[in-house]
């Protein structure tokens, strides 16, 4: 019978382990909400939200990014997201390197970014926790 008391206590405590756990979880999802005007970008490893400022981008104009990590494949928190820019077509990337600020857990805002020539640009988000980098791309096309 005390076997039984004991391994009652163990599993009661492993189902208030695994409700903590889901209810950190849970927080964890709702700290990544997205606000309005943001595109997501996901694969099975990662998940991110991103929005251009201006909304609208054009060749040779400077933008800014805002980007949120919302779902990486572990537990560390992302500590760096670094977005860059290439022309597969052209073999060429972008003329200036963005400066990057965290401005939140999780939230980077880029600066100084710009699409110099019009055509296909292959956009990568390079998140980082610890040794592990996830990448993440999206092509766009700019017209002159």
């Amino acid at each position: 019978m005390g076997v039984i008391k004991h391994w009652s206590r163990v599993c009661g405590s492993g189902v208030a382990l695994l409700l903590a756990i889901v209810i950190l979880g849970a927080d964890g999802a709702a700290a990544c909400e997205v606000p309005e005007g943001f595109a997501r970008l996901a694969s099975p490893q990662a998940e991110i939200a991103y929005r251009w400022e201006p909304a609208e981008l054009k060749v040779g104009r400077f933008f800014a990014a805002e980007v949120i990590a919302c779902r990486a494949p572990d537990a560390e928190p992302v500590r760096t997201v670094v977005l860059d820019a290439q022309m597969p077509a052209h073999g060429h990337g972008m003329n200036y390197r963005p400066a990057v600020a965290e401005t939140g857990p999780g939230r980077f805002r880029f600066t100084g970014l710009m699409l110099h020539m019009p055509g296909t640009w292959r956009l990568t988000f390079d998140l980082f926790q610890g040794d592990r980098r996830t990448r993440l791309t999206r092509d766009i096309t700019l017209k002159p």
